[in-house]
């Protein structure tokens, strides 16, 4: 009876130092502290428009890139309490595509962009200087809407490099945040 008892002890012990480990594992691993998705926050992307199209892809100054046609995309809370996103661009390669097979991705440090909220110009820059690709971090109230226009276009200073029969192709993502 003695062995009984001391086995069922030992495999309690056991069951649960292996339901604590796997719970450390998994949140040391795969949750991450403060961030969680928010069905509340309803995101609207141009999914037609992520290529830079042809105006773009020539050296252009600031004032002129101004007048190119925006990738938009909008970020609107539905929910009861302000939430906290960031607004990330990725690289991207078209693989499947006859017109993009055999072109080379221009490189970021060729690139500028001008990032505009609600029309007016909040960023803007060297897109090699984008850190961690987060673009912009905002606080949103709820009930309020974030409308984005991003032009991205060949910089000026990139006259002198290697940029003609290229293209860049991109991905923007929003990812929320709770505000703590």
């Amino acid at each position: 009876m003695r062995k009984f008892v001391l086995l069922s002890l030992a495999g309690i012990f056991l069951f649960a130092f292996i339901f604590i480990a796997s719970m450390l594992w998994y949140r040391f691993f795969y949750a991450s502290e403060g961030t969680r998705e928010y069905s509340s926050v309803e995101v609207k992307l141009d999914s037609a428009n992520n290529t830079i199209n042809e105006n773009g892809l020539i050296p252009l100054d600031d004032e002129t890139a101004k007048t190119l046609t925006p990738y938009e995309f909008s970020v609107k809370n539905n929910g009861s309490g302000d939430v906290v996103y960031n607004v990330l661009l990725e690289d991207s390669i078209i693989s499947d595509d006859a017109n993009y097979i055999n072109k080379e991705l221009l490189s970021r440090s060729q690139l500028k962009y001008q990032l505009s909220l609600n029309g007016q110009i909040i960023k803007k820059g060297n897109l090699n200087d984008v850190k961690n690709n987060i673009l912009d971090t905002r606080s949103i109230s709820p009930s309020k809407s974030n409308n984005y226009q991003l032009r991205i276009y060949v910089s000026q200073d990139a006259v002198n490099t290697n940029w003609q029969n290229k293209y860049y192709h991109f991905d923007v993502s929003v990812k929320m945040e709770e505000e703590l």
